[in-house]
């Protein structure tokens, strides 16, 4: 009985071992280690729900941040990568128009330096996802992944702002926020 308690201790701690946050190479060297302090590793069980916006950076997986949309009855998860100048929506501006519509943002980041410049301009925490020591290619395979795992069969093709209601992956906003954007800076 010893034997078998030892082994599933040791099973337990194994498993545990296999998730880390990678911080993606150009944040590496130039996060402060205040900063590197304030990117919180969830375990598996942690409750997203009623999280308050406290300077850290949450690294979630998708199971969990499913729990979070079921809550909300409107929501908008926000895939936000600071240096894809093309489809890249000020933050500011996201948190804006949810406050104006009464739905719930969630910005999920894989850029810890710029997120931390942002992170005041997000009513709730950010997020960023967890990545599991075997994928090599964290841009590519672990945010296809995630989001798979995330909105289910309904995921096509990667955009940056997913509407949820209850929980259900409803549709893109990405063409409506980027043309209210455009008119809103260019004209």
């Amino acid at each position: 009985m010893k034997k078998l308690i030892v082994l599933f201790t040791v099973a337990l701690m194994m498993q545990s071992c296999h998730v880390t946050v990678e911080i993606p190479a150009r944040d590496d060297n130039s996060l402060t280690s205040e900063q590197k302090g304030n990117i919180y590793l969830t375990s598996d069980t942690t409750s997203l729900i009623g999280l308050a916006n406290d300077g850290r950076i949450y690294a979630v997986n998708p199971n969990q941040m499913k729990d979070l949309l079921v809550a909300k009855e409107k929501a908008l998860v926000y895939r936000w990568s600071p240096y894809d100048m093309e489809n890249n929506i000020p933050i500011y501006f996201v948190q804006s128009y949810c406050n104006e519509n009464d739905i719930e943002l969630y910005v999920i980041t894989n850029e810890y330096k710029a997120a931390f410049r942002e992170i005041d301009n997000v009513k709730n925490p950010m997020f960023s996802m967890k990545i599991v020591n075997d994928i090599t290619d964290i841009s590519d395979k672990c945010e296809n992944r995630f989001y798979k795992q995330l909105l289910g069969s309904k995921y096509k093709k990667k955009y940056h702002l997913y509407y949820f209601e209850d929980g259900e992956y409803i549709r893109t906003e990405d063409k409506i926020l980027n043309d209210k954007w455009k008119k809103y800076w260019f004209y």
